[in-house]
């Protein structure tokens, strides 16, 4: 797969710990029914774990921060599990059916080599099947989108993305750190960082989101300076691994601001249906 050309084809639509979010997150399947929104919010709660579970893996593997990071991997396959299942019990159209049949196996590729105990050998085996899964996530999340083809709609599966993202670079991050596919993780951060930048100012400018939302992307905004100097302040892979406890912490933070972003566009959808 050429992942430069997909992460341009994303673009224009555009303390590290055991997360509250996991808990706060679970959507039962009953829940999904409720709407497009909700549907587009776990889809792409989805494409966010793909990336969460590998950078979990990585640091799990690297032993950085390993007793979270090993509750992080387990409570994350445990939700994508969960997700995927309140998923499948809303398949309004043929669009949705068919991508949540290629998700399911992507899933099937992943989950046997994240079932083994953390090694280099399974990061190497992981980089390309990740890809893939998280591709596939991004489908589902647009077939969701396609439904109704709603503003509001759009808006939360973008916000979303900056969920994915903010997993994303720290999984390229912990890459560089173990040394596998350096040339290319070290690409993939850097194009990770401009869609994340880019998405954030069309969030920030957007004339549908709300006083409530523009609250929270500027807390987003907030969270996201430290971060992107942690991600940034070396290139050298060995004075990266001293950054990585504090990369690990950061990227969680990020990850929470922008749960709370696309938490209250759900809520903003909801209070405008009639």
């Amino acid at each position: 797969m050429d992942r430069r050309r997909f992460c341009m084809l994303l673009l224009p639509g555009l303390a590290f710990m055991t997360s509250p979010l996991l808990v706060h997150a679970a959507v039962s399947p009953a829940a999904a029914s409720l709407g497009t929104a909700t549907a587009v919010n776990l889809a792409g709660r989805q494409r966010m774990l793909s990336q969460r579970i590998v950078k979990a893996y990585l640091m799990t593997g690297q032993g950085i921060a390993a007793d979270d990071a090993r509750t992080i991997l387990q409570e994350s396959i445990a939700q994508f599990e969960s997700q995927f299942a309140a998923l499948k019990a809303f398949q309004p159209t043929p669009g949705v059916r068919s991508a949540l049949v290629s998700l399911e196996a992507e899933w099937n590729t992943c989950r046997p080599i994240l079932a083994s105990s953390p090694s280099k050998a399974g990061a190497a085996a992981l980089y390309d099947v990740n890809e893939d899964l998280q591709k596939a996530a991004h489908s589902v999340t647009l077939a969701y989108e396609g439904i109704t083809l709603a503003p509001l709609d759009h808006l939360i599966g973008i916000a979303g993305r900056q969920r994915m993202l903010s997993q994303r670079m720290a999984k390229f991050y912990f890459y560089r750190t173990w040394e596998l596919y350096d040339g290319a993780a070290d690409m993939e951060l850097h194009l990770s960082r401009a869609h994340f930048t880019a998405v954030l100012k069309q969030i920030e400018k957007s004339h549908l989101a709300s006083p409530h939302v523009k609250a929270s992307a500027a807390r987003v905004r907030d969270a996201w300076g430290p971060y992107q100097d942690a991600l940034f302040a070396n290139r050298e892979p060995g004075k990266m691994r001293r950054d990585a406890p504090r990369v690990a912490e950061l990227s969680e933070q990020v990850l929470a601001a922008t749960e709370d972003l696309v938490a209250q566009l759900v809520e903003q959808a909801r209070n405008a249906q009639p």
